[in-house]
């Protein structure tokens, strides 16, 4: 006896829906995850760790060396803010007053860094190895120094890119500091140089 043919494999329509189902369930993730948010977040986490690091180094420079000098003996605390990025506007963007912006890509930790301390001069050695800058380091995401030498006090800021950061947990609006839109960390009080 002949046994007809098992059919073997799916029809068009099977596979169709298969594939219909697996659009709408990646279409959902993708809604969902948001990737480009989940990018901006980690770079805001990145921004803040940063900064706290940075913060940490200055801390114990101020303490740990007899004659701390913030500005690198330029005397410009009270006209310059600092930045690593390039293309800054004047004044650091409107993150520090009227002070003129000086633009440094160096990261080294001897005073010659966009930051003007030297951390090499620090008992044990420098806390960091090199100076942080921002993940992304364009006109609009980078990292700003300002100083007052005479008082040791100094601000450093940011600003955010992730809706979590900006919005949902306020970072920028709880730093302490006198920008509801720029993440503000350091020892001045109000943060407002």
């Amino acid at each position: 006896m002949n046994k007809p043919a098992s059919k073997k494999g799916f029809t068009l329509l099977e596979l169709l829906v298969v594939i219909g189902v697996l659009a709408i369930l990646a279409t959902a993730t993708l809604l969902v995850l948001n990737p480009i948010e989940i990018m901006r977040q980690s770079r805001d986490a990145a921004r803040v760790s940063d900064l706290a690091t940075l913060k940490s180094a200055i801390s114990v420079y101020i303490t740990g060396v007899s004659s701390p000098d913030l500005d690198g003996g330029t005397t410009s605390c009270t006209t310059l803010c600092y930045v690593n990025a390039a293309s800054v506007t004047s004044n650091c963007a409107g993150r520090h007053g009227t002070k003129t912006t000086t633009e440094d890509s160096d990261r080294t930790v001897d005073a010659l860094g966009w930051v003007p301390i030297d951390f090499t001069d620090i008992p044990g050695g420098s806390p960091v190895s090199v100076l942080p800058i921002d993940p992304t380091n364009t006109a609009t995401y980078f990292y700003s120094y300002a100083c007052d030498d005479t008082n040791k006090t100094f601000e450093l800021n940011t600003v955010f890119e992730s809706v979590k950061y900006l919005t949902t947990d306020d970072y920028d609006g709880k730093d302490g500091g006198n920008s509801a839109t720029t993440y503000e960390v350091g020892t001045e009080p109000g943060l407002d140089i």
